[in-house]
Formats: structure tokens, C-alpha cells, sequence
């Protein structure tokens, strides 16, 4: 197999993972509901910092599957297609930044790593969101007001750290396994 191939194959099975991710996002809620903020999409972020090759791709990939997936996921709520949501950019800016912390666990993945990177994800989510939904105008523009956006904010904050930490270990898990098995999947430069 050639060094393209193998990359083609990788992608391909790396997006893979990325796409079933953004499915279930998108096909369980319906059917089962689940609590709010429990999501994979920042260990989406993780997993495509750490393991796409192109840096574009590191990128591209998750600010995607988050995108597909909340124009399905307001569409099932509202009942209408919504391109962006208003303040849209703090998530998806702290989606970025969690792909830069993916980035540091490439040739670390080690679970001490994953779930260092892990909480420091659902921190940075919590913290800009949060930030987002203040300087938006849903909370008074004072720090009383900041203080209690991000206290009304702690519950969801549980519910990300929950998921971040189960997809975050599923995701790396799955890959790291597939190499093992599959060595033509493992690339020397990460």
C-alpha cells in the first residue's frame, strides 16, 4: 500500500468514527432523549486534533460534524432549518481551541492525557459559553450578572464533563485499538 493510500485509508476510517459521532448526536435524542450538554462534539474536536493529519482537516472536520448536527438537532427542536444560531461563534470558537489541546496528545494518547484534555475541553466550553450567553445579553452586564450566568451554567457543566470524558475514552479508545489491529492505519508523522 502506498503512503497515499494508507493516508486515504486513515481518513477515511478517522471520519468515519467523526460521522457515526454526528449521527447518534443527531438520531438518539429523538429516540431516547438524553440531558442537556451531553454531547460528543468536544471530544470530537480532541479526537480530530490529535489524529487528522492535515491541519486543515484538524479544523474542517469537527466545526462540520458540530454544524450538520446542530442544523438536524434545531431543526428537530423548532421545527425549521436554522444555518447558524445567534452567537453561534463561542461554541464553535471553543470547539477550535479544543482542537489546539488535541493537537498536544498526538504521540501521547495515554489515558492520564485523554482525561487531562478532556476536563480541560468541558472547562473551556463551560468558560466561553458561558461568557458567550453573558456578553449576549441573557444576564445583566455586571459581574453579578457573569457570576450568575456561570452558576446557572454548573449543571450543564456536569453533564458535559460526563460525556467528554465517555467519548473522549470511546473515541480514542476505538482508534487506538484499530491501529493495534490494523497497523496500516498508523502513521509515522501524526
Amino acid at each position: 500500500m502506498t503512503k497515499t493510500q494508507q493516508v486515504k485509508l486513515r481518513f477515511g476510517v478517522l471520519a468515519g468514527i467523526v460521522g457515526l459521532a454526528t449521527i447518534t448526536r443527531i438520531a438518539i435524542p429523538p429516540l431516547l432523549g438524553h440531558p442537556s450538554n451531553f454531547s460528543p462534539i468536544d471530544a470530537i474536536a480532541l479526537f480530530s486534533g490529535c489524529y487528522f493529519s492535515g491541519k486543515l482537516s484538524k479544523f474542517i472536520v469537527p466545526l462540520l460534524a458540530v454544524w450538520v448536527g446542530d442544523l438536524f438537532v434545531n431543526y428537530l427542536a423548532m421545527g425549521h432549518w436554522t444555518w447558524l444560531y445567534q452567537g453561534f461563534y463561542w461554541q464553535y470558537g471553543s470547539y477550535l481551541l479544543m482542537v489546539l489541546i488535541g493537537m498536544t496528545l498526538s504521540n501521547r494518547v495515554k489515558p492520564l492525557n485523554l482525561m487531562g484534555a478532556s476536563v480541560a475541553g468541558s472547562a473551556l466550553f463551560f468558560i466561553i459559553s458561558n461568557f458567550g450567553c453573558w456578553a449576549g445579553g441573557m444576564y445583566p452586564h455586571t459581574t453579578a450578572g457573569l457570576m450568575t450566568c456561570y452558576e446557572a451554567g454548573v449543571p450543564f457543566l456536569r453533564s458535559t464533563m460526563l460525556s467528554d470524558l465517555i467519548y473522549t475514552a470511546a473515541f480514542f479508545g476505538v482508534f487506538e485499538l484499530a491501529q493495534r489491529r490494523f497497523p496500516v492505519l498508523s502513521l509515522q508523522n501524526k
